[in-house]
């Protein structure tokens, strides 16, 4: 059965962006290492993501090219988007991960937004979580895990260090 994994990185306070929605402070970082060894192996077993409307808009803003062609891509939002590499949903996150459980396929990758990951795990429908923790304390921004009020274990199945990143599989 598909597994929906969340994939990436975070500030040593639990930040994905900074106050600004900015990724610079981790732009920062040679990344050569953990894209071989980390990145690469996880991305090998998905072919379906998942992402919020301001990931989606923040992800364009960095880059000329969509990043993930030869994925089903979905963006959880009201608004329709004109690209060709993406499906527009406005229907609960959770809804579309039950619809895409039942299909047959590879895993489906959670991208960014602390609140469709929040969301997720408040339903238990996160399989697993690789998290590359730097060792920045950016004081404000948003953050991987929204409030929830409930409690959710995750056990720790691999930890590896690649220059000043810690990679943590759950």
């Amino acid at each position: 059965m598909r597994k929906i994994k969340f994939y990436g990185a975070m500030s040593l306070d639990g930040y994905l962006a900074d106050q600004n929605n900015s990724l610079d402070w981790l732009f920062k970082y040679e990344d050569t290492d953990i894209m071989e060894k980390s990145y690469q192996p996880f991305i090998k077993d998905i072919d379906t993501t998942i992402m919020g409307r301001q990931t989606y808009d923040d992800l364009m803003n960095i880059t000329d090219k969509f990043p993930y062609p030869d994925t089903t891509n979905y963006v959880l939002t009201h608004r329709k988007i004109n690209s060709e590499n993406v499906i527009s949903k406005s229907i609960p996150v959770e809804k579309l991960i039950r619809e895409l459980k039942q299909e047959t396929g590879r895993d489906i990758w959670i991208i960014g937004g602390g609140k469709v990951i929040s969301n997720l795990i408040k339903h238990h429908l996160i399989d697993s979580l690789q998290l590359q923790i730097t060792p920045d304390i950016l004081g404000n921004g948003i953050r991987l895990f929204q409030h929830m009020d409930n409690t959710s274990e995750f056990k720790l199945t691999a930890s590896q260090q690649y220059d000043q990143f810690i990679d943590l599989t759950l």
